[in-house]
């Protein structure tokens, strides 16, 4: 799974943000950074390196913070790459301006480290760029479905800029995570204050220095900024369910682009394997002749898709997994590196790395790095009056549109045998679900849940029988 794409403008240098704590996207953020969350098998950051190197970028800067060792371990040691940190979260516009003290070129491209696009939208983004370098040039999404109050969103007139609100009532782009700029416009990003200053009237900003805001004082001066619709997929991971639908719709992408299988001469695969679109099996993988594959499928180096094991669309299994014994992974799902899943267990969403699924469970949602579902764990993931669950982010209501009715467990979390996870509930990482729990809502980080039992003992005995 990988971009190819060709860069015919002079721009080769890109800045990644990706030093920010994110909250929001509560119960993995806590233990990951969001530029290292995976999408099918790989995280943020590694998609868009190969995409950027495929682009033409030769120098990237990653501006790190919070936990930044688990982003260097991926990155580091990658062509190209250097690292410079943000000491204090005080926004993404002194971050960026910690990754230019570290960049030498005087074209720059900004690159927000929790969202992906397409190549072929990079591709526009930085030619256009390139007719006009002398003011920035961003990549816009189209909101279609979404809230524009969960969002940074450029008003765009004839293919220009014309501003950037900060979570609006109404709008119809939002931010997409990508803005080309020279280096000069350091200048303005450096005069952006405490609060966002593009605002409808009513709407409350965080104190932090917001990058786009610069893009506002800039149109203030007479400037221009130029704006790029995407055509293409584009994914931002702010909130949990963004996870989950990430991956589906990165899964989706990468399958039309897939032509031919890519089977690796050490991989062992049965030729009367009864199967449905590509298989890309990387060394060492192994199947057997009882599975069944119903999509395009990613195998990774040493994984086995064994037993009987069924496999229902497009997924993405890591490298040294074990899927076996009759278990059945739905459409759109990622097994992480790792991960054993197997014994009848049903899974469909993100299976991060090192997990296991085992024992008759049935889950869809997210779960964590190194999370353990005990036997006969279950999901209620279709409430009785067919609504989807109302999610609190950070105090604040909202019914995604995705995944609203999936469980999300974070890192290293465990739960008992018979565990009941009903519709929406969350997870924080270092907690227990005992034994029988039936859980309705969230639980906090490092928590054991546990159900007390009360038992009445009476006597009993064949005198009950007639004896």
């Amino acid at each position: 799974m990988t971009a190819r794409q060709g860069n015919k403008t002079s721009l080769t240098t890109a800045v990644i943000l990706a030093a920010g704590r994110g909250t929001k996207i509560w119960p993995y953020g806590d233990t990951q950074p969001k530029a290292v969350l995976p999408v099918a098998n790989r995280a943020v950051c590694e998609w868009q390196y190969d995409l950027l190197i495929a682009a033409g970028i030769k120098e990237i800067v990653v501006v790190v913070g919070h936990l930044e060792g688990e982003i260097r371990a991926i990155l580091g040691g990658k062509t190209g790459v250097k690292f410079t940190s943000q000491s204090k979260p005080t926004g993404t516009a002194d971050a960026l301006l910690a990754g230019l003290n570290a960049a030498s070129a005087e074209q720059i491209l900004v690159v927000y480290g929790d969202t992906l696009w397409t190549p072929e939208d990079l591709k526009r983004l930085l030619e256009r760029h390139a007719n006009a370098p002398q003011s920035p040039t961003l990549l816009a999404g189209p909101l279609e479905t979404l809230e524009p109050q969960d969002w940074l969103c450029p008003s765009l007139a004839d293919g220009m800029v014309t501003s950037v609100l900060g979570h609006p009532r109404e709008g119809r782009h939002r931010f997409a995570g990508l803005m080309a700029m020279p280096r000069n416009f350091a200048e303005t990003v450096a005069r952006v204050p405490e609060h966002m200053s593009a605002l409808e009237v009513g709407v409350m900003p965080v104190q932090e220095r917001e990058m786009l805001d610069a893009l506002n004082l800039h149109l203030r001066a007479g400037g221009e900024v130029k704006g790029v619709v995407a055509e293409g997929l584009v994914l931002d991971l702010d909130k949990p369910w963004h996870i989950l639908e990430a991956t589906d719709l990165w899964l989706r992408d990468q399958v039309r682009r897939i032509k031919k299988d890519q089977i690796h001469p050490k991989a062992s695969v049965p030729s009367d394997l009864e199967r449905e679109g590509y298989l890309i099996a990387e060394e060492g993988a192994v199947l057997t002749r009882d599975v069944k594959i119903k999509g395009t499928v990613w195998i990774g180096a040493g994984a086995q898709l064994i037993d009987g094991a069924i496999v229902c669309g497009a997924a993405t299994i890591g490298a040294g997994a074990k899927v076996h014994q009759y278990c059945q992974i739905g459409a759109g799902t990622m097994i992480g590196k790792h991960c054993i899943v197997g014994h009848g267990a049903e899974f469909d969403g993100v299976l991060m790395d090192g997990a296991y699924s085992y024992h008759y469970g049935e889950y869809w949602g997210v779960l964590g790095r190194g999370a353990d579902l005990g036997a006969a764990t279950v999901c209620g993931n279709l409430r009785f009056d067919d609504l989807k669950t109302t999610h609190r982010t950070k105090g604040r209501r909202e019914v995604p549109n995705y995944g609203a009715n999936a469980a999300y467990l974070g890192d290293y979390v465990r739960t008992g045998v018979n565990a009941i996870l009903m519709p929406g509930v969350k997870v924080g990482p270092y907690s227990v679900i005992g034994a029988g729990v039936i859980l309705n809502d969230d639980v906090p980080n490092r928590s054991l849940v546990f159900a007390k039992q009360e038992l009445v003992t009476k006597s009993w005995g064949p005198e009950r029988y007639g004896w």
